[in-house]
């Protein structure tokens, strides 16, 4: 039934993500995959339409053919709800749907601004609900908002009804998008404790979390040119131990990126 329905409707190829060519195409067309199956729908032209991941609910015949005849039609395609989205409509489930869909379209800037309108739309005794739940899981990118506040702060609750692993690498997954985005190089010190302390808090040891924030911090502090802060802060996280070759060759790299090329890289 949906050999019949694509071959009647749609030029239908199934894409193996082991593949690096198939990679390279949906990179080509800036689409993220968090899971298979999934369906991409695009147009004749090549732009993406419809992003639909398939869970147990769509997983089925019917599921499909429903996604597929969604992803046509001109006024329910995700493509059609960002476009309402930027004319205007604010509907709780309009935002929802264009937040899943930025985040597959790798818009993130978007994403985030539709993520922290819905937040603030949110009332409060509904941001433990499993709607928010799935929205966390499949669309937050960013951690500096009150729904994802209450996710960290109630983790007890959801190890109770969700699986406890699943929950923690939900929730690391957002905290890891925050500390590699580019705009992290903008944060507060209070916001990067915050982020520490939320890593913490998943049982993630010290040492790690401080190998995952040596390069913003340094980083950080070179834009603001404090050069022997980053040197100290470069060196304290070595404890004193010598830098390994590959390691001093690429924190010599970044001290001197603003000096000449003769710029004496001031590590011992």
């Amino acid at each position: 039934i949906i050999k019949n329905y694509l071959d009647k409707n749609f030029l239908a190829y199934q894409l193996d993500l082991s593949k690096r060519e198939n990679g390279l195409f949906l990179r080509k067309h800036k689409i993220f995959i968090p899971s298979t199956p999934s369906f991409i729908i695009l147009s004749p032209e090549g732009n993406t339409w419809h992003v639909e991941i398939m869970g147990e609910e769509l997983n089925s015949v019917a599921g499909i053919l429903k996604t597929l005849q969604i992803g046509t039609d001109p006024k329910l395609r995700d493509a059609a709800k960002l476009v309402r989205y930027q004319q205007g409509e604010r509907q709780p489930d309009l935002l929802l749907s264009t937040a899943f869909y930025t985040r597959v379209t790798m818009d993130t800037t978007q994403n985030i601004a539709i993520v922290n309108e819905y937040a603030k739309a949110e009332s409060p005794e509904n941001y433990g609900s499993e709607l928010n739940f799935l929205l966390i899981q499949k669309a937050m990118l960013d951690s500096d908002n009150p729904i994802f506040s209450y996710f960290i702060n109630h983790l007890p609750a959801y190890f109770a009804k969700y699986d406890s692993a699943m929950v923690k690498q939900m929730a690391e997954n957002t905290l890891m998008s925050s500390i590699f985005a580019s705009r992290a190089r903008k944060y507060s010190p209070e916001r990067i404790q915050s982020i520490k302390n939320d890593l913490a808090q998943l049982g993630i040891p010290a040492k790690q979390i401080a190998m995952r924030f040596i390069v913003l911090e340094v980083l950080i502090d070179l834009d603001q040119a404090e050069t022997t802060k980053a040197v100290t802060r470069i060196n304290n996280f070595y404890e004193g131990k010598p830098i390994p070759e590959k390691e001093k060759a690429f924190w010599c790299k970044q001290l001197t990126r603003k000096g000449d090329t003769s710029s004496t890289c001031p590590l011992p």
